[in-house]
């Protein structure tokens, strides 16, 4: 997703896309200079410092692991043994959801024929219109409302049965939007029994690319109030932390192909990772 800052973070366009400096409203676009590559003396600030891979908001997993050590943590156990890369620019909703299926299959007793779950084996099981277009050529990614039947379907093919795929907007950063989102955190988190896929503007949280996104939630530390996103960005990101205000404020965007805000999608599971 390393991609030039297009402009108003309010209004960023994508879905994802990555290192190719390409941008579009879900997920990839018309290609913009490389010059501005991040990590490269082109990333410099004016001053000619290089610039940091992560922004201030972004709190490295690997330098703050406290809370997963020292907690349950059932859905960053779940998902963390499939933490996927996303297989091209556009393709971080079918890396998303295919760590969410193997995350949900956890307590399955799968037999030595049943395969993971794959972004190869997932798009072809599904065999979806909106995948093959916003995957394929030149593709865009999909948006927050196409996501939630393609989660549905690529459960579906893997023979698990949620109670429930639900999308939720978020359209701004008031109180009721905070609070709807911290129960679903919190409930994610306590129960085990949820899974949040977000959508948001990338560079919101490291500081980088002003494009959309999407992503697995891995965990919530309710202490600290923060969010821990499972990137699969892989070319550039390892897991990392945000605050749960910065976590809403990536999501309280709008993406200008749907024409709605971004948000998550929270999947019910009929029983605990």
């Amino acid at each position: 997703m390393k991609l030039f800052l297009l402009g108003l973070i309010g209004i960023g366009l994508f879905s994802c896309a990555t290192s190719t400096k390409s941008i579009s409203p879900n997920g990839s676009a018309p290609s913009l200079s490389p010059s501005s590559t991040p990590g490269t003396t082109e990333a410099a600030s004016s001053s000619g410092t290089p610039k940091p891979k992560y922004g201030p908001e972004a709190i490295l997993l690997s330098q703050s692991h406290a809370y997963i050590q020292k907690n349950p943590a059932p859905t960053y156990w779940a998902l963390s043994p499939y933490y996927l890369p996303q297989k091209d620019d556009a393709s971080c909703s079918l890396a998303s959801v295919a760590m969410a299926v193997n995350a949900a299959r956890v307590g399955q007793k799968l037999t030595a024929d049943d395969e993971l779950v794959t972004q190869v084996g997932l798009l072809k099981k599904v065999d979806d219109d909106a995948w093959k277009v916003g995957l394929g050529e030149h593709g865009h990614g999909v948006t927050l409302d196409q996501l939630k039947p393609l989660v549905e379907k690529s459960f579906q093919a893997y023979q698990v049965k949620p109670l429930s795929v639900t999308v939720v907007h978020t359209p701004d950063q008031e109180p009721a939007t905070k609070a709807a989102l911290h129960r679903a955190l919190v409930s994610m988190e306590k129960s085990g029994r949820q899974l949040i896929i977000a959508n948001f503007i990338q560079g919101v949280y490291t500081g980088d690319a002003d494009a959309g996104h999407i992503a697995p939630v891995g965990a919530y530390d309710a202490r600290l109030k923060r969010v821990l996103i499972m990137d699969p960005d892989r070319q550039w990101y390892e897991p990392y932390w945000v605050s749960e205000e910065t976590f809403l404020k990536g999501m309280a965007t709008v993406d200008k192909t749907a024409g709605l805000f971004r948000g998550y999608v929270v999947v019910q599971l009929p029983k605990a990772l």
